[in-house]
């Protein structure tokens, strides 16, 4: 009987920290559950104010694996940007709906506009875009509109290169804001890949192609990707990532400023030397963008891309930039000439109908102050 006391007492001994241990182990498990079913919670939460549905763009533009994504030929987008707001592309893919031959027409100047999503003409109507108001203030000329959204001069540079090149043109406008000259640092916009345009022995070379596909298939995913980094279960490996492997990154590496300037300055002067080869001349065009939600506060050019803009325009480039004659409106004429909201799933701060027709004007009286179309072309007829 004393062995069987004893051998309770020490059952009974081991069983009280057994007992506490499982309760505490309960307790962290309670408190787990209840932490990752928090952060969920925030997560949905969160979402449900910054959860961004397709990109207006994607009503018209497809998966290019040499591109990262380009309009879709002959394609009438309805009611992209509003009621009445069109997208239409002809068999090129431009945003034109006229369709063009290789040959210029009898009378005409061919003027082919290249750029992003200010170009295209984002937030109006097919004939409300700057390349339009062109050819309706200009009606000697003809204006194929190259402007797709989210472009840097990198992916421009590569689709003027393999699109355009039976197209006969006397010139080729290449109208950027600052940030198409960032661009050219990553693999991506927004999510969706893109290529990236590496200078090896002194020539251009294009990397990420083919074009990653992943990011087109659900883009919803894509365009909300950002939303996970709320969860614990992606914190805590970044947290890790960055204690123990400081030098690693989940982003894509991006070039230096001066590797910046340098590819810049490289894509600039192969533009120039394919419209050459085309019997075109390169004009570059800088549209003036807002640095922050008030018109009165114009961006900049960084100071790496200005510095590759001078020394191409020192070698015979014509660049025409755009900002004084922005400067020199006053408000509330200068808040007109941009959009006065944010679309829905869009960027806002694009020009409105009234700015693309402004930039149109100081665009063709630049071209012909320059000399590069004759002031016949914009009169009357």
């Amino acid at each position: 009987m004393p062995g069987r006391l004893r051998a309770t007492e020490r059952a009974n001994a081991w069983s009280r920290p057994l007992r506490a241990l499982s309760g505490i182990a309960a307790l962290v498990l309670v408190f787990a559950v209840l932490e990752g079913a928090a952060s969920l919670a925030y997560t949905v939460w969160w979402g449900r104010m910054h959860w961004w549905s397709p990109l207006l763009e994607r009503a018209h533009t497809v998966y290019d694996p040499e591109l990262g994504w380009a309009s879709q030929p002959s394609r009438v987008a309805a009611d992209v940007f509003g009621p009445g707001l069109h997208v239409t592309t002809n068999a090129r893919g431009f945003r034109n709906a006229t369709e063009f031959e290789n040959a210029v027409p009898p009378g005409k100047l061919r003027v082919v506009a290249l750029g992003d999503s200010f170009t295209l003409g984002y937030d109006v109507g097919d004939g409300d875009s700057w390349p339009a108001w062109l050819e309706k203030l200009c009606p000697g000329l003809e204006v194929p509109n190259m402007g797709q959204s989210g472009y840097g001069i990198d992916q421009s540079y590569l689709w003027y290169r393999r699109d355009a090149g039976e197209l006969a043109h006397a010139l080729l406008v290449l109208a950027f804001i600052g940030d198409d000259l960032l661009r050219v640092r990553t693999d991506n916009m927004a999510g969706y890949g893109k290529p990236v345009l590496a200078l090896r022995a002194g020539e251009l070379v294009a990397t990420n192609v083919p074009v990653p596909r992943a990011a087109f298939l659900v883009p919803a995913l894509t365009q909300n990707l950002a939303l996970l980094g709320t969860l614990r279960l992606v914190e805590l490996p970044r947290a890790l990532l960055a204690r123990f492997a400081p030098d690693a990154s989940l982003a894509p590496t991006e070039l230096s400023d001066l590797e910046t300037e340098r590819v810049d300055e490289a894509i600039l002067r192969g533009l120039r030397a394919t419209a050459a080869e085309r019997g075109a001349k390169l004009v570059l065009v800088h549209l003036p963008h807002l640095a922050t939600g008030q018109p009165a506060e114009l961006a900049a050019l960084p100071d790496f891309a200005l510095a590759a803009l001078e020394r191409v325009a020192a070698d015979g480039v014509p660049f025409a930039d755009l900002r004084d004659e922005l400067l020199r409106e006053r408000d509330p004429a200068r808040r007109a000439l941009f959009q006065p909201r944010t679309v829905e799933n869009g960027p806002g701060g694009h020009y409105s109908t009234q700015g693309n027709r402004f930039m149109a004007a100081a665009i063709s009286e630049r071209l012909i102050a320059l000399g590069e179309i004759p002031r016949e072309a914009c009169e009357p007829r």
